[in-house]
C-alpha cells in the first residue's frame, strides 16, 4: 500500500488501531492528571536533592520529556536510568521513580525491589502487573494508570501521571494548567494530521511516503533529545525499519564529518533522509548550528525535512513534534503494508532473557513468601 488515504485499507493493515491511539493523545494526556496515589508517599522530609527515573522503551520517554522540559528550570537534577543497575551516586536524598506501563519489565522490577529493600526513597508508576503486586507487598508509593495499550502508545498518559509524581515531591511545579493548554494544542494538531486528511494536505503522510525505502537520520537540539530519541524509536517499533538520531551541538563536532557524497555513492542504493526537529524559540547559536548541519547534509546529497515545534507552552514545544513524528512512523508502516503494533523481535528477546536469568521466577517466590 503506497497511498495511506483509503480508510478501509488503513484499517485492514492497522489491525490493532495504533492510529486511533495517536489520535487520542489529548484525551490520554488529560486522563493522566486524574490518576492519584494508590499507595500514598510518606513524608520525604525535604525536596529530594536529585531524581533518578528508571524506565525502558516507551516507559522511559515520559521521563526524557520532563527532563528536557525542566532542564533549565529546576534546581533538582533529573536523570534517566536505562541501565541494569542504579547509578553509584544514589543515596538517601535521591528520589527513585520506577516506571513500567505493563508492570512486567524485568529490569524495572529488579531495580524497584532492590531500591525498596535497601531503604531508598522509591515510588512507582504502572498500569498493574507484577509491579503493582510488588508495591502492595512492600508498601511502595504508587500511581496506577489505565492499562490495555501498547506501552509506547500510553506515553501521554504516563507523562501527566509522572508529572503528578514529581510535583508531589516538590521536584517540579504543578503542571496542570500547562498540560491542559498543551492538550488543546494537540487537539488542534491531531485534527490536521489525522487519517481523514488527504496526503496532499497532510505533512505527516507526505513525509512518510518520502521515507519509503530510506533510512531516517534524526537531529535535534540537545534540549529536545526526547523528541529525537522518540522518533527514532517509533521508526523502529512502528515502521519496523532501522533509524538513528544525533544531537546538536555535539553532531557538529563529529557526525557531520561522516556525511560525504563519496561515501553515500558507495552506499547506493541505500538511501538516507535527514529529519531536523526545529524549535520556534531557537537562539542564534542554536539555529546557526542546525542550519549549517542541514546545509552540509544536503551538500553531501541527502534530502532533508524539518519538523517545526511551534506551541504556546514549553511542554507543547516537545509534545507537538513528538506527536507529529508518531503519526509519520505509523503512516510509514501502513504505506509499507506493515501492522505497526506487534513487536515480535522485542518479545522474543524478553522471553529468552527471562528464561536465562530467572529473575521473574525469583520475584514470584519473593512475593509468595
Amino acid at each position: 500500500m503506497r497511498e495511506p488515504d483509503d480508510p478501509e485499507a488503513l484499517k485492514s493493515i492497522d489491525r490493532s488501531g495504533m492510529l486511533g491511539l495517536i489520535t487520542a493523545y489529548p484525551d490520554l494526556l488529560l486522563e493522566g492528571l486524574n490518576c492519584g496515589w494508590t499507595i500514598k508517599p510518606g513524608e520525604f522530609g525535604k525536596t529530594p536533592s536529585k531524581v533518578v527515573l528508571v524506565g525502558y522503551g516507551g516507559s522511559a520517554i515520559p521521563g526524557d520529556i520532563l527532563r528536557n522540559r525542566f532542564s533549565w528550570k529546576t534546581e533538582v537534577p533529573i536523570e534517566i536510568c536505562r541501565d541494569l543497575a542504579l547509578p553509584a551516586y544514589v543515596d538517601e536524598e535521591t528520589l527513585i521513580v520506577c516506571t513500567s506501563y505493563s508492570g512486567e519489565t524485568e529490569e524495572t522490577l529488579k531495580l524497584l525491589v532492590e531500591s525498596s529493600r535497601t531503604g531508598l526513597n522509591v515510588a512507582a508508576l504502572t498500569a498493574g502487573g507484577m509491579m503493582a503486586k510488588v508495591c502492595d507487598r512492600f508498601q511502595i508509593p504508587m500511581i496506577r494508570v489505565r492499562g490495555g495499550f501498547p506501552p509506547r502508545a500510553a506515553l501521554p498518559l504516563l507523562l501527566s501521571a509522572l508529572a503528578t509524581v514529581l510535583s508531589s515531591y516538590n521536584v517540579v511545579a504543578d503542571m496542570r494548567n500547562e498540560i491542559n493548554q498543551t492538550a488543546e494544542e494537540l487537539r488542534a494538531q491531531v485534527g490536521r494530521l489525522g487519517p481523514s486528511t488527504d496526503s496532499k494536505l497532510n505533512p505527516c503522510k507526505k513525509l512518510a511516503l518520502d521515507l519509503l525505502d530510506a533510512m531516517p537520520t534524526v537531529y535535534s537540539l540537545e534540549r529536545m533529545s526526547s523528541v529525537a530519541r522518540r522518533l527514532k524509536d517509533q521508526f523502529n517499533e512502528n515502521s519496523k525499519i532501522a533509524a538513528k538520531y544525533d544531537l546538536v551541538p555535539e553532531a557538529c563536532h563529529n557526525e557531520v564529518e561522516g556525511w560525504s557524497r563519496d561515501w553515500l555513492m558507495k552506499m547506493s542504493p541505500l538511501r538516507f533522509v535527514g529529519i531536523f526537529i526545529r524549535d520556534s524559540k531557537e537562539s542564534l547559536d542554536e539555529s546557526s548550528r542546525m542550519d549549517f548541519l542541514k546545509e552540509r547534509l544536503e551538500l553531501a546529497g541527502l534530502k532533508t525535512h524539518a519538523i517545526r515545534a511551534e506551541a504556546n507552552t514549553d511542554l507543547g514545544r516537545l509534545l507537538l513534534p513528538l506527536n507529529f513524528g508518531d503519526f509519520v512512523s505509523v503512516y510509514l508502516a501502513l504505506a509499507r503494508g506493515v501492522d505497526p503494533t506487534p513487536l515480535e523481535a522485542i518479545e522474543e528477546i524478553k522471553v529468552k532473557v527471562e528464561t536465562r536469568t530467572r529473575e521473574k521466577e525469583r520475584l514470584r517466590r519473593l512475593l509468595s513468601d
